[in-house]
């Protein structure tokens, strides 16, 4: 049976979020990222955890992650961008078949969501939910419209994204370029990242108003 660990991470800036630490903003009577650890923590499928936090919130994160309940979880210190901090909790993981990282601004992740990712490393190296765009695309310059963009072939990509440890971690050892997300870094390696559908609920929260959205999400969750 492979064994899995898994990566959230904690120790983006929220540019966009207007001095709010959405990450440790309560949505339902816990911090945003207590509810993917939780989530994660329920699959029963990870072996160990790494949550990756900033300078500012790392005490109140390992002051969460002290709970028994926890103690498969450890608390590391991320970089500047995010491929510094993944970088960073990979070097602290012993040797496993599988990882999965996923953003801790991703509170709705569901157990099928993280299924779904675990079913994948059957066929792949690495892969990647996403979602088709459903919107119509534009190429803009100089707040001018250049042309409409064929979005058939166009999809959003999410996490979790599941990686063969031992791939994912050499990757970040050599590739120093910034990216978006670590599926990058495989596609610039000359690696093959398949996909599986994403979830429209499996938000991220990037702007104030998805705070609320994401926890009438959760709240319907509870109600069912």
């Amino acid at each position: 049976m492979s064994v899995f660990s898994a990566i959230i991470l904690g120790a983006g800036t929220g540019n966009r979020m207007h001095g709010i630490d959405k990450i440790m903003t309560n949505i339902c009577g816990l911090p945003v990222i207590l509810h993917s650890v939780d989530a994660f923590l329920r699959s029963g499928i990870f072996e160990t955890m790494t949550v990756v936090a900033n300078a500012y919130n790392i005490s109140r994160l390992e002051h969460l992650m002290s709970a028994p309940q926890y103690h498969t979880v450890q608390v590391v210190l991320g970089g500047i961008r995010r491929q510094d901090s993944v970088k960073n909790a990979l070097a602290t993981i012993n040797a496993v078949d599988y990882v999965m990282i996923h953003d801790g601004a991703r509170p709705c992740v569901s157990a099928d969501l993280i299924g779904r990712a675990v079913k994948a490393t059957q066929t792949s190296d690495a892969a990647i939910p996403v979602l088709p765009v459903a919107d119509t695309m534009k190429m803009v310059r100089e707040f001018k419209v250049v042309s409409t963009v064929d979005r058939s072939n166009l999809f959003l990509a999410q996490t979790p994204q599941v990686f063969k440890f031992s791939n994912i971690a050499k990757i970040h050892k050599t590739v120093t370029d910034g990216v978006t997300d670590d599926s990058l870094l495989v596609e610039m390696s000359g690696g093959d990242v398949s996909t599986f559908a994403g979830e429209p609920e499996n938000i991220k929260i990037t702007n104030p108003i998805d705070i609320e959205i994401a926890e009438t999400i959760l709240q319907k969750r509870k109600n069912l």
